[in-house]
C-alpha cells in the first residue's frame, strides 16, 4: 500500500512507507551507534531486511496529511551524547532527505527519546518536535 500517490501525465508516482523508513534509518546511522531505534515502549528493535533493504517503518508513526507527511520516531541515546544535538540533527536530516529524495512536503517530525543507554537503558520520555 502506497503512503503517497500522485497522478501525472506520464504516469503514477507511488511512495511507500518503507522508503520513508529507509530515510530515517540512514539518518540514525550517521550517529554511528550512539542512537538506536526503539519501539514505542523503549525496547531497541532489530531492523528487518526485505530483499537486502532495511525496513523499520513498522516502528515509526508515519501518516500523510493535507499539508504533508507527519513522522514520529522513537530512539534511545547513549549516555554522554547530547539529546538536543541528536534530535535537532535528526529532524533536520530527515526533513531535508524526504523533501529532496521523495519530493514530499514535511508537515511535522517528532523525535521521542525513550531512553538513555549506559549498561542498561534508563527510561525517559522526552519529545522534540520540528
Amino acid at each position: 500500500m502506497a503512503l503517497y500517490l500522485h497522478e501525472t501525465e506520464a504516469g503514477t508516482i507511488k511512495i511507500q512507507r518503507a522508503v520513508i523508513g529507509r530515510i530515517v534509518i540512514e539518518a540514525v546511522r550517521k550517529f554511528q551507534g550512539r542512537v538506536l531505534i526503539t519501539s514505542r515502549k523503549g525496547k531497541p528493535v532489530r531492523i528487518k531486511y526485505k530483499n537486502g533493504i532495511p525496513d523499520a517503518a513498522d516502528h515509526f508513526d508515519i501518516s500523510m496529511g493535507e499539508k504533508g507527511i507527519d513522522i514520529r520516531v522513537y530512539i534511545a541515546i547513549r549516555f554522554g551524547t547530547s539529546i538536543g544535538t541528536v534530535t535537532e540533527q535528526l529532524i533536520s536530516d530527515i526533513k531535508a532527505d524526504i523533501e529532496k529524495l521523495a519530493s514530499i512536503a514535511v508537515n511535522s517530525i517528532a523525535i521521542n527519546v525513550t531512553g538513555m543507554i549506559s549498561k542498561q537503558i534508563a527510561r525517559r520520555n522526552i519529545e522534540v518536535k520540528g
